[in-house]
């Protein structure tokens, strides 16, 4: 039975690494599927993944093109905690994100036209899948950068 996750939760993020790790989730994070599963649960609290582990899944995610959720659950979970604090770090939160997603964008299209990459000076449908989503991110937090200085 699925247990259901609350919304943007590190449970959540964790349960989409675990279906897009699946075949090769104990090589990357040094424990078994049984073990991320416990830890996806809200009510186990026996069971906690650790920074390290979720780095790394984050890594492999990153590298097989799903992006980042754990680092997309923290950084939601940060916003919220934030939202109560007075605009100015807000702005600031938002500019520090904004900033994140930009360096992505250029690793990813840097890596894109790279010579030595897959399809050499070509950019290949995957790339291009790559640098859609990473622009997507910019686009989203650059709106939300938007609303925290109202300006929407």
């Amino acid at each position: 039975m699925t247990i259901p996750r609350e919304f943007h939760s590190i449970e959540q993020a964790l349960k989409e690494v675990i279906k897009n790790l699946k075949d090769s989730i104990r090589k990357i994070g040094g424990k078994t599927e049984s073990h991320f599963r416990k830890c996806s649960d809200e009510n186990d609290k026996n069971h906690q993944i650790l920074h390290s582990e979720s780095i790394n899944l984050d890594i492999e995610c990153m590298r097989r093109g799903f992006g980042s959720p754990m680092l997309s659950a923290h950084q939601y979970q940060i916003d919220k905690a934030l939202k109560s604090h007075n605009s100015f770090e807000n702005i600031m939160t938002s500019l520090v994100t904004t900033g994140v997603r930009i360096g992505k964008l250029m690793e990813v299209t840097t890596e894109a036209i790279n010579p030595n990459s897959a399809d050499g000076k070509s950019i290949s449908k995957i790339e291009k899948e790559k640098i859609y989503k990473a622009i997507s991110e910019v686009e989203e937090k650059i709106s939300n950068l938007k609303l925290t200085v109202g300006i929407k």
